[in-house]
């Protein structure tokens, strides 16, 4: 018989009110998505005013489904069987920071670090694989730029990795719906602070106290404040200690690591499979819209509405960044609310469990009712999204003023405060559900704890903490009180473990990583074909004017190749709602 998991002490979340629970426990990703939101706002144009083309750039975002394909599955395996007396997913969280912190002052400061080392920048070296002849110190910033966004991709996807399962691991079964409502608000929130800040000229701001330019500023920003957000989350929550592994001999060799992540991937639960493809699909399509919306945004401005603009400005870069920015103010905005406000349009899991709920006013809780009636489960507010997003995004190749795209960019915030919110509520849902034995008796379910006290499953126990004088929220995840009859036990009635949270969550990041290099092979393609432009470093044509960077010439009676991107986007976003309505009939035989 497989050894059981073993365990010591119970999760546990400071804070006075489950509100505040839930907020600390997400506020990681504040500072997560702040920072993912600095590299997608910025790094596509800097890299462009470095002399690489559209194309070239969409290889170069290689980075991110590369690292979230090998990362994020591999570091899951391994903080699961971590047996760290601070936990299995915070020390990842804050080394995984550090690195991401140091990287981005690298990216920002690049051409003074190359220029430390490569002193005659007048020499040109023949670039084999570009076929440009280039300067040596320019041709190393390039390199080394690359080689900082690829750093900061793998160690990111290592803390965002260790923040998803965090929540997984914490929260019981009924409430992971309401933690990854939760975890979505936190992302919108970083989204609307990084883009507010980007919208605004911070070298005014700030003076050239911590950089020169805006680029440089962002980053520190980006890296301050992802540092405060995990230390935030990590003083917060109390973590279980492992002890031992289900099955476990105690090696966690990388043979064995990557054996069980093998296994793992091709013998996927049928609900889980079903969850994972629909994400698949959507990914496809919001991969160039989170990759490219900002320059698309900046673009579509200078092209169509002033061009002008772009030939006496010094800082391209910091304007295109900041017309994009603004309109992705409007898009987290957007994209708060939606967090905020869809979560009480949308059933509750497990909704025949009573739950205790503040009672509102009796008038108020009459019209509640009424509306209640017509809420979508959370599988068909999924599928609405994607419709939402495809009526949208096929306008993208039309868009011929800075005001048209903002309203595409705006209108696609709801389904995404949705689409950052669902998979993983369900994925959550099924993790824990993984944990126990579908029969009652399901205290032998493979899951021991050692701990000092016994709490109910989902009970909140608001408890005077002797040490730092809060409320602390503990989390059952062992003594539930099961129901003799196998067939009447509720889900939500079972202790959750989140044994497995790392590897599934690495598992659905498989599928959400794999369909970003089918959108970079898309991306190649159609900037090949629309727009193959020429690098920086040639010179213009007869008549232009020198100081004019050459990717911002296509023209206006040229498609814009973005907008394409977009729109085959738009396709997938089709492929996914079905494939998310045919998730309702995983395992009753119907389709």
């Amino acid at each position: 018989m497989p050894q059981a998991a073993r365990w010591a002490g119970t999760p546990s979340i400071k804070g006075r009110t489950e509100s505040m629970r839930m907020a600390l426990l997400t506020f990681s990703l504040v500072g997560l998505q702040f920072t993912w939101g600095i590299e997608m706002t910025y790094c596509t144009p800097y890299l462009l005013d470095l002399g690489l083309t559209k194309s070239r750039i969409s290889l170069v975002w290689i980075a991110g489904p590369l690292s979230g394909l090998i990362i994020q599955p591999l570091i899951g395996v391994v903080a699961d069987r971590s047996r760290s007396k601070w936990g299995r997913r915070r020390p990842f969280m804050i080394a995984g920071s550090l690195v991401v912190g140091a990287c981005l002052l690298v990216l920002g400061w690049t051409s003074e670090i190359v220029g430390i080392f490569v002193k005659d920048a007048n020499k040109v070296l023949l670039i084999a694989c570009f076929r440009d002849a280039v300067p040596i110190a320019k041709d190393v910033t390039v390199a080394v730029a690359v080689l900082s966004i690829y750093a900061v991709d793998f160690a990111i996807n290592v803390v965002q990795a260790s923040c998803r399962s965090l929540i997984v691991d914490t929260l019981p079964i009924h409430l992971q719906q309401a933690g990854s409502a939760w975890a979505g608000r936190m992302l919108a929130i970083g989204n609307l602070i990084g883009y507010a800040i980007g919208s605004m000229n911070v070298v005014s701001i700030f003076g050239s106290s911590i950089g020169d330019t805006q680029f440089k500023q962002m980053t520190v920003i980006a890296a301050i404040s992802l540092l405060v957000a995990v230390s935030i989350t990590s003083w917060a929550v109390q973590e279980r200690v492992l002890i031992s592994a289900r099955g476990s001999d105690g090696k966690t060799g990388a043979i064995q690591v990557i054996s069980q992540l093998f296994r793992t991937t091709l013998n996927l639960p049928p609900r889980i499979q079903a969850i994972c493809w629909a994400q698949f699909w959507a990914w496809i399509g919001w991969f160039p819209f989170l990759f490219y919306s900002t320059t698309w945004v900046g673009e579509t401005y200078f092209r169509y509405e002033a061009p002008e603009a772009v030939e006496g400005s010094k800082d391209v870069l910091g304007d295109v960044g900041r017309v994009g920015s603004l309109s992705l103010v409007v898009f987290s905005c957007i994209t708060f609310l939606s967090s905020v406000l869809l979560p009480f349009c949308v059933q509750p899991p497990d909704t025949k469990k009573p739950t205790f709920t503040s009672r509102p006013p009796p008038g108020l809780a009459a019209f509640l009712n009424k509306i209640a009636r017509f809420r979508p489960d959370l599988q068909k507010a999924w599928l609405m999204s994607h419709v939402l997003f495809f009526t949208t995004m096929i306008w993208a190749p039309l868009a011929r003023s800075r005001a048209f795209a903002t309203l595409l960019v705006a209108i696609s915030g709801i389904p995404w405060a949705i689409s950052g919110w669902a998979p993983f509520a369900f994925m959550g849902v099924e993790i824990n559900r993984l944990g126990m034995s579908p029969s009652a008796a399901a205290r032998s379910s493979g899951v021991t704890m050692i701990t000092s006290a016994t709490y109910r499953s989902g009970a909140f126990r608001g408890e005077r903490d002797a040490d730092t004088e809060l409320d602390v929220l503990r989390l059952n995840h062992d003594d539930a009180e099961y129901d003799t009859d196998e067939e009447s036990a509720s889900p939500s009635d079972v202790a959750s473990t989140g044994e497995l949270a790392g590897i599934y969550l690495g598992v659905l990041n498989v599928y959400t990583t794999i369909p970003q290099f089918v959108g970079t092979f898309i991306s190649w393609v159609v900037f090949s074909i629309f727009e193959p432009g020429v690098s920086a470093q040639e010179n213009p044509a007869e008549g232009e004017p020198s100081g004019t960077p050459q990717w911002m010439k296509a023209g206006k009676d040229r498609p814009n190749a973005i907008g394409i991107c977009l729109f085959i986007g738009a396709i997938s976003a089709l492929v996914a709602a079905e494939a998310t309505r045919r998730l309702q009939y995983v395992g009753s035989g119907k389709v």
